[in-house]
């Protein structure tokens, strides 16, 4: 049996749960001791309320036994809180415990077990006592005169209407008429035998012949017949707890010490034991034959329903120390026999024979990965491993390098390997391509094909027949084909410039169909290739696929491809073009399925390879199964609103806020064992009419849907009919801000304003001209003297008050003008502050600035009022003197130069001195521009800068006749 730990898929599951229910929706009900009542969708678990308002104890009730009556309301018994009964829609109807009115009053509010008789009452169980109600009038509580406040544990009935009592005190049979009641004793304990509550029975199922009690003392069973106790099943059990009865030959028993199952027709044989860790309390069978298991200590445990389609066949335990998964790098059939590489060892099972053998291969430290395993023409047998190519004549003799060429024991880090009918060797080899060893010729002559030589590329499988092309299948570069005849390669790939686009360079199979056709295992899905049409097939998660990560693929059989994926195994049907999905129906971890380990036999069984063992199966004989799920909506969100169970209809939609900006809806296929393996697709009328695919995510939502009606609709993707939709209407109204009569009623208000507002601007319009035309002219007045201001501060240096550039540029040109209509001598000055930067390093840009503002106050005294002094940029100062020769320029440069030197600037508790160096130019064409006069001044300056600063230096066109 396959079972499945709730908890270990769930972080949220019940840790410690008693018992188990699904209602008619399909949802699944836990009773659990830490988390109280929880609900089930197969993704979510959602906490119930089971308190009335009144009650203002809010700790978790400690949840123990549930039931749903033919009303499909749900009883929930508690250990301290009482009972309590929840409606059909999920709200608190009734609650009875000690402190409740006489009506509703239990003796203890410990309460135990429920039942529901054929006569339609509902039976409550305390450690104080039996209760009950009518179902039809659960007001009003109930006791049995001949139950002196007895503590019954669980309760039975047999066809004949018999009411059977689990008790602290044995069994009783109480009459549907409650008047008569019997007591049935259990055998007498051995003489000096002693034990707690020997007559205590915790538990009963009633079957045709009797009635099977569970005791501390173990598993005993009362016979109609006989009427009385028959006998004691002769095993140990513990406490036992829960009995169930999956099949009429099988009984299941659940105690402290695990779960047994028994075979109830061979009382003698030993039971099978499960889970033996676990405290078992309740056995539940869904609608979908899932079988729950609930027990005290190690939360809820699942088990696999489906019929045994496939059949596992183990690995033999490895030598040293034993393991349970092994990976298996190569899978192959040779007569008769499936040969295995896996880990550090090579196996084959023989088929007829059914046995397993180990063959060692020789080497100073392990084979990590055995690769492959071919036949040639002789009969002998090849295996290349990560360590080498080894070889055997007979199966019965071992396996070496003896006998082999130099060239060829070098090899390592063989891959895959195939033979030619000639006894030609093809051999894959890491990182270094493809290698032929034509005819096993004795010298060890090899031919190298440089393919897939990257890094961590090799060739990984090869298809090698009787035809002139080989096929080879890459890590990463894609599928090659090398013809025999003339050697040529042909390499497709993913690039728009191969002859057939590959879906993805990532390969790990491949399966020949026919010459020209061929199946490849892609990252990207499964990819159908034919030459001699030019045509392909790509089949994706969207198609049916199970993952887009196929990892084996067999296609021997005409009408079907067997395709197996990280997410498990599925079934291809060419006619129809749909998959048959099998990815939950074996009893492994799909993960745990492994690459090029799928192949089928002579006789028509397959064999899939896994990390667990190899698993066998044949189409013909297998059982189909479909699961008898509900789809259903779990949940609605509009915002920070919700909505459990939203019902709605055509008629009836369900009404959204107009201002929901994101709508996410929560649904679920309520089949619980395989619920990772489910897929889904919706269609949402109103926006498109369209289905779309959404993969293994079980909500989907919709972001600022426009207002309208809308009809939503989920399916299972691989189960889907009519009667598996699920379905929910819902209208998201005209906002108050689009509602087009109140955009109307508010247009007509406003153009009644405006009409109103219109009137009273005229009657004082004349009264506002004159004010208007007056500020007007005041205004013109101000923004005059503004644009002034503005204009004087566009030409300001803001720091030094000279003149800045542009107003430099200007005044350069007016004078230069005059220059030329008066013929008089022109001259232009560039000055620069020696050492500026070591100011500004040392005393910092304040003190820079503050040099900057006392030089320019220095220059401007000493020249005369037709001079024009402007800051340049940065320490730089430029001079235009107007009707001056530059060896009158000199003179006055000189002059400034030496004021300069003799200038001191307090800043603080220092005083700075400065020093500049001047550069003077005159052209002889005085009408060119200004950038012709700043650069023969600047070549000067330079001058200056490169001969010890500190200086005046005079322009010459001719360097050499620069002088100072």
């Amino acid at each position: 049996m396959q079972f499945s730990s709730l908890v270990q898929q769930h972080t949220d599951a019940p840790l410690i749960s008693y018992d188990i229910k699904q209602d008619s929706k399909g949802y699944i009900w836990f009773a659990s001791e830490l988390d109280g009542l929880q609900r089930f969708d197969g993704y979510e678990f959602s906490r119930w309320n089971i308190l009335s308002p009144t009650e203002q104890d809010t700790t978790m009730a400690n949840v123990n036994q549930l039931l749903i009556d033919n009303q499909q309301r749900l009883w929930i018994s508690t250990w301290g809180q009482g009972v309590t009964l929840l409606d059909e829609k999920l709200n608190v109807r009734m609650r009875y415990h000690s402190k409740a009115e006489a009506a509703q009053q239990l003796p203890s509010d410990r309460a135990q077990s429920f039942f529901q008789d054929q006569q339609q009452r509902i039976w409550i169980s305390t450690v104080g006592g039996l209760r009950y109600v009518q179902a039809a009038e659960p007001n009003k509580l109930e006791k049995v005169q001949l139950l002196s406040d007895l503590r019954v544990w669980q309760i039975t009935q047999s066809d004949d209407g018999y009411l059977w009592l689990a008790s602290s005190k044995g069994l009783y049979r109480l009459s549907e008429d409650l008047q008569q009641l019997d007591h049935k004793p259990l055998p007498s304990l051995p003489e000096g035998e002693q034990v707690l509550n020997p007559t205590e029975i915790r538990t009963l199922l009633a079957v045709e012949q009797g009635i099977w009690l569970g005791t501390q003392l173990g598993l005993f069973f009362f016979s109609f017949e006989a009427d009385k106790v028959t006998n004691l099943y002769p095993a140990e059990f513990g406490v036992i707890n829960t009995l169930f009865q999956p099949q009429p030959d099988q009984l299941w028993v659940g105690s402290s010490a695990g779960l047994f199952r028994i075979n109830s027709s061979e009382q003698q044989r030993s039971p099978q034991h499960f889970l033996p860790t676990a405290d078992i309390r309740k056995f539940f069978k869904d609608q979908t034959g899932v079988i729950w298991v609930a027990s005290r200590n190690r939360g809820v445990f699942k088990m696999n329903p489906l019929p045994q389609n496939f059949e596992a066949l183990p690995f033999p335990l490895a030598a040293g120390p034993e393991k349970s998964l092994r990976r298996i790098y190569s899978q192959t059939i040779i007569d008769d026999k499936i040969w295995l590489g896996v880990d550090h060892d090579l196996l084959s099972y023989d088929l007829n024979q059914q046995i397993w053998r180990s063959y060692p291969l020789p080497s100073r430290r392990p084979h990590n990965q055995v690769q492959a395993v071919a036949v040639d023409h002789q009969g002998k047998y090849w295996v290349g491993s990560d360590l080498g190519l080894f070889v055997t004549p007979r199966l019965a003799d071992p396996f070496s390098q003896q006998d082999l060429p130099d060239s060829i024991k070098k090899l390592v880090g063989v891959t895959t390997l195939a033979a030619d009918a000639d006894g030609t060797l093809w051999l894959g080899i890491w990182e270094k391509g493809l290698i032929k060893w034509p005819q096993q010729n004795s010298e060890g002559r090899l031919e190298y094909f440089n393919i897939t030589s990257q890094p961590g590329d090799a060739i990984i499988s090869m298809i090698s027949d009787t035809s002139d092309s080989i096929w080879l299948v890459s890590r990463f570069s894609g599928l090659y084909q090398l013809k025999r005849s003339t050697g040529l390669i042909t390499r497709y790939h993913s690039g728009k410039d191969s002859m057939i686009q590959l879906p993805s360079d990532v390969l790990l199979c491949a399966e020949k169909v026919k010459d020209h056709q061929l199946w490849l295992c892609t990252n990207q899905g499964l990819f159908f290739m034919d030459l001699k049409h030019n045509r392909t097939e790509l089949y994706q998660i969207e198609q049916g696929l199970p993952d887009n990560r196929v990892v084996a693929i067999n296609a021997q059989d005409p009408a079907s491809v067997w395709v197996s994926t990280k997410r498990g195994l599925t079934e291809l049907d060419l006619a129809s073009k749909t998959f048959k999905i099998f990815a939950e129906k074996i009893n492994t971890n799909s993960l745990l399925l492994e690459t090029r380990a799928l192949n089928r036999s002579s006789s028509g069984t397959f064999w899939l390879g896994t990390a667990a063992g190899l698993y066998q199966f044949n189409p013909r004989l297998m059982q189909s199964y479909k699961f008898n799920a509900p789809m259903l909506i779990s949940k609605l969100k509009a915002d920070q609103k919700q909505w459990l169970d939203p019902e709605s209809s055509v008629q009836n939609p369900l009404e959204l806020p107009a201002t929901a900006k994101e709508i996410t809806i929560h649904f679920s296929f309520l089949e619980y064992f395989f619920t990772d393996s489910h897929q889904y697709q919706y269609k949402l009328s109103g926006l498109d009419d369209e289905w779309h695919y959404l993969g293994h995510e079980h909500q989907i939502s919709f972001n600022r849907l426009p207002p309208g009606h809308y009809h939503f609709q989920v399916r299972n993707s691989l189960e889907h009919s009519e009667q598996r939709i699920a379905s929910l209407y819902f209208v998201i109204s005209t906002p108050l801000a689009q509602d087009k009569r109140l955009w109307l009623f508010i247009s007509l208000v406003s153009l009644l304003s405006l009409w109103l507002m219109w009137q009273a601007r005229t009657r004082n319009l004349h009264q506002q001209n004159s004010r208007l035309n007056e500020l007007v002219r005041q205004r013109t007045m101000d923004l005059e003297q503004a644009n002034l201001a503005l204009n004087q501060q566009a030409r300001t240096d803001f720091l030094t008050d000279l003149p800045n550039r542009l107003a430099f540029s200007e005044q350069f040109e007016l004078l230069q003008r005059q220059a030329i209509r008066q013929k008089l001598a022109f001259t232009l000055v560039l000055l620069d502050i020696d050492h500026f930067k070591v100011i500004n390093d040392t005393y910092g840009h304040d003190a820079g600035d503050l040099v900057l503002t006392k030089i320019a106050q220095n220059l401007n005294q000493r020249l005369r009022q037709q001079d024009v002094l402007a800051r340049w940029g940065g320490e730089e100062f430029i001079l235009l003197l107007p009707e001056t020769t530059a060896q009158g320029a000199f003179v006055v440069c000189e002059e400034l130069r030496q004021s300069l030197m003799r200038l001191l600037i307090a800043y603080g508790e220092h005083q700075i001195s400065v020093t500049a160096t001047f550069g003077l130019a005159q052209l002889h064409d005085v009408e060119l521009e200004l950038n012709h006069w700043h650069s023969a001044a600047d070549i000067a300056l330079y001058q200056g800068k490169k001969t010890g600063r500190n200086k005046v230096v005079v322009y010459q066109a001719d360097p050499t006749e620069t002088f100072e």
